[in-house]
């Protein structure tokens, strides 16, 4: 009796179908890796902020109580020696950040998911973060960090005499309520770098915060 040879590799519908299945496992894949990455960069921003948060209630404890100021509204990660209102050149000291012989941008000051999306080349110049520099205490504005921007002397507030759940400094991004509008705007996102911006708190929190509590 005659035998019948074995078949040999694949028909064309098995190889279209091992195609698709690598194909789906590996979209998976890459959605696990990405979301990975995200709570990645998210706990790693989070982190950052809390050491500059620790970094201010330093300062303030060598000062008495008086906050870090007075700044700008848009914070920069570039430390110039001698570029006043920048929040990582009164911090620096309390961070065992060396002063630099030529203004170098600090990593600390820069959330990673911030570098995947603003071009390494303007992070000199990007603003990361934006302070908090107006909030409602009854009929009163009250500026915890003085401004250098208004022109009128004004100084710094004592940590202690602000309310504990107000937000100190945020991500910044051109939707920010703060920063829509200012002059500065270009140099920051398109958009908020997490699904929700993170914010200091002056009880010293780092946690999500609504478009809404930025106004």
């Amino acid at each position: 009796m005659k035998r019948h040879a074995r078949r040999a590799g694949f028909t064309l519908i098995e190889l279209l179908a091992t195609i698709a299945i690598i194909a789906i496992l590996a979209a998976l894949a890459l959605t696990a890796i990405s979301a990975a990455r995200t709570q990645g960069d998210r706990a790693k921003a989070i982190s950052n902020m809390r050491q500059i948060g620790s970094a201010i209630a330093s300062y303030a404890a060598d000062k008495d109580s008086q906050l870090p100021g007075p700044l700008w509204p848009g914070q920069l990660a570039e430390f110039d020696p001698a570029r006043a209102g920048r929040l990582v050149r009164e911090l620096a000291p309390y961070l065992g950040l060396e002063t630099p012989a030529k203004p170098v941008v600090m990593d600390l000051f820069v959330p990673p998911a911030y570098r995947r999306i603003m071009p390494a080349a303007s992070l000199s110049t990007s603003r990361t973060f934006v302070m908090n520099m107006a909030f409602a205490s009854g009929n009163a504005t009250i500026n915890p960090w003085g401004s250098l921007a208004a022109n009128d002397g004004s100084g710094p507030l004592r940590l202690g005499s602000i309310p504990a759940n107000v937000w100190g400094f945020s991500d910044a991004d051109r939707q920010h309520p703060r920063v829509a509008g200012a002059s500065w705007a270009a140099n920051t996102p398109a958009e908020p770098i997490h699904k929700k911006r993170l914010a200091w708190f002056f009880n010293g929190a780092v946690s999500a915060i609504e478009t809404a509590e930025l106004q």
